[in-house]
């Protein structure tokens, strides 16, 4: 993260104070670790999988996301801090110990935000997961509106692209849904281990089969070194990591200006960031451009 923060000058918004305060940040994932980076942030922990009650993550992949996106850094000294180390947390375990889900459990703690999203003040929620083109479409319709309602009651929604690239047309769902905010690996061009394989340029692509650019944003996602579940730190790399990059930005964001909606954060994006050559999307994030 010490890498990351340098990428995305992370120390422009912190210098000035903010770091992302009052903003509270829903993560759909595999859950979370009672890690002391996180300590007296979790506003709330929903199991949707097995039904336990009490904070874990028998995974891990949900665990690192939450330390990017704002992880104190305080057992790494502040070497592996967040991005937005002030936000707070609502977790929503959907996926099992192999970072896999149905859809029904999707459904419901979307259906959950859409209920509490008012009580609990969830203004961003890390969607760091995508459903393959191969899913049925009945399936994939029922998570694109159920997402869609999201952000039209006022949450900015924040998705993966996929780690299924470079080819065109292989952004997993949600992160299709032209609305979102949807985002790309920057470093997606140096080898890493994915799955067993080797990938090369594995950040998913558009265009969308609506032909809608995507992904609109890229940030750093490969080797990001986060918090671990066994209470440590450990590395991993995809899409998912970029993800929630972006998400501790906009978290850092929505303190500076608390009244922009989830299109007004969009358009900001867009009017400030400035497009890479050879990379798709907008521009990556950099506070050095949006400050």
């Amino acid at each position: 993260m010490e890498r990351v923060r340098k990428l995305i000058h992370t120390n422009i918004p912190h210098d000035e104070g903010y770091f992302g305060a009052g903003s509270t940040v829903a993560i759909l994932d595999t859950g979370m670790v009672p890690h002391v980076d996180f300590k007296n942030r979790v506003m709330e922990f929903h199991d949707f999988v097995n039904g336990r009650v009490g904070m874990y993550d028998d995974n891990g992949h949900g665990t690192h996301l939450a330390g990017i996106i704002g992880g104190s850094g305080t057992l790494g000294k502040g070497r592996y801090m967040g991005v937005a180390p002030d936000c707070q947390y609502m977790v929503l375990k959907v996926l099992d110990s192999m970072g896999n889900g149905d859809i029904e459990a999707m459904l419901r703690a979307v259906d959950w935000i859409l209920k509490d999203r008012a009580q609990r003040h969830i203004r961003f929620l890390n969607i760091s997961i995508g459903m393959m083109p191969h899913t049925r479409h009945r399936e994939q319709q029922e998570l694109i509106d159920a997402v869609k309602a999201l952000w039209e009651r006022g949450i900015c929604v924040v998705a993966a692209s996929g780690n299924n690239g470079p080819g065109a047309s292989s952004v997993t769902v949600p992160g299709s849904i032209p609305e979102l905010i949807t985002v790309g690996s920057l470093d997606d061009d140096d080898r890493v281990l994915l799955k067993g394989n080797m990938n090369l340029g594995y950040s998913g692509r558009g265009p969308t089969d609506i032909c809608v650019t995507k992904p609109e944003i890229l940030a750093p996602g490969t080797r990001i070194v986060s918090c671990g579940s066994h209470g440590g730190y450990v590395s991993k790399s995809g899409t998912s990591m970029a993800t929630a990059v972006v998400t501790g930005g906009l978290a850092v964001l929505g303190e500076i200006y608390p009244n922009f909606s989830p299109s007004d954060l969009k358009l900001f994006l867009y009017s400030k960031l400035h497009r890479k050559k050879g990379k798709p999307g907008w521009g990556s994030f950099d506070f050095a451009a949006l400050m």
